[in-house]
């Protein structure tokens, strides 16, 4: 059995370049396999293989680096989901306002998920899932809010004009990344009650595992298994292998339904004759790949996405 963690840090980091070398080397030494995206702000990673290797990771990344309190999912995986190591330097471990600090700056109240529950069942508040839509499409908390954004960046603009700042507001992501960052936004621009669900909705889904929830569907996640249901297990759902995102109707072997012009009748985005040349021959190697019984890079792992742990 093999080990999925995925976590991040609001730390102050310098040397970026020379400690993206001493991450590779260190991750590739314990043999294990994911992205790693570094920025001045802190640490955000998702990263498989074994147990005692992730447990080396996280211990020397604390001892020879200061990185001591992560905020961290865990998850038992028969096959990790990624087939490659990645250690990216960005300007922002999370895209959003890069003149945004939450390791300096105050954010909002961090909630453990029995916490969050409590508050959801028993307190009115805004409830807003700060995910982009194709994210929220497939699955949210009940009565939550959908901004409709395609862009984490979009959250701050849309959130003045639909957020009361008198009224508190409770914002989830993924794994908690954006809604730290969100939270001191809020709190920088006049919003005095903000909570987030510290670790993000797998935290939730692990705690209530199997138990009555305030999740309704699946979360769409940062890898190969593309989202995970209620008992943390994969979907199985397919994801379009144009535009890395999962919708309903896409065929089985996520190659995106394009008409003769190269446009998607599922999302609109329009393929040139090249690039859907390519899309259709990775398609066929990948069902290759299966028919096989080998591996073959899927289309979530053949992307870099900034939302690693988000």
């Amino acid at each position: 059995m093999k080990e999925l963690i995925s976590a991040y840090q609001f730390i102050s980091l310098d040397q970026l370049h020379l400690l993206r070398e001493r991450l590779l080397a260190q991750a590739r030494r314990l043999e294990l396999k994911g992205t790693v995206l570094l920025a001045s702000e802190g640490i955000n990673f998702s990263l498989g293989g074994a147990p005692a290797a992730l447990a080396d990771w996280l211990n020397w990344l604390a001892r020879e680096h200061g990185i001591t309190d992560p905020v961290l999912n865990r998850q038992s995986v028969a096959v990790v989901p990624f087939l490659r190591l990645k250690v990216r330097i960005r300007p922002e471990i999370i895209t959003f306002d890069p003149a945004l600090d939450p390791g300096v700056t105050r954010t909002g109240q961090a909630l453990a998920p029995e916490h969050w529950h409590r508050l959801l069942d028993e307190q009115e508040v805004q409830l807003v899932d700060t995910r982009n839509d194709y994210e929220v499409a497939i699955g949210s908390f009940q009565g939550a809010v959908n901004p409709g954004i395609d862009s984490f960046t979009e959250f701050g603009s849309w959130a003045l004009d639909h957020l009361d700042p008198a009224r508190p507001v409770a914002m989830f992501c993924t794994g908690g990344v954006r809604c730290e960052k969100a939270s001191a936004w809020l709190l920088a621009h006049g919003y005095d009650r903000v909570y987030h669900l510290r670790g993000g909705i797998l935290s939730y889904m692990q705690h209530y595992a199997g138990k009555e929830s305030f999740w309704d569907g699946e979360c769409f996640v940062f890898d190969d298994r593309v989202s995970v249901d209620c008992r943390m297990k994969p979907s199985g759902r397919a994801v379009c292998a144009g535009c890395r995102r999962p919708h309903q109707d896409l065929p089985e072997d996520g190659m995106p339904p394009v008409d003769r012009s190269g446009s998607c009748r599922l999302c609109g985005q329009h393929f040139e004759p090249s690039r859907l040349a390519g899309i259709r021959e990775r398609v066929r190697q990948i069902a290759l790949a299966r028919r096989r019984g080998t591996s073959h890079l899927g289309p979530q792992a053949e992307s870099v996405r900034d939302e690693t742990s988000a």
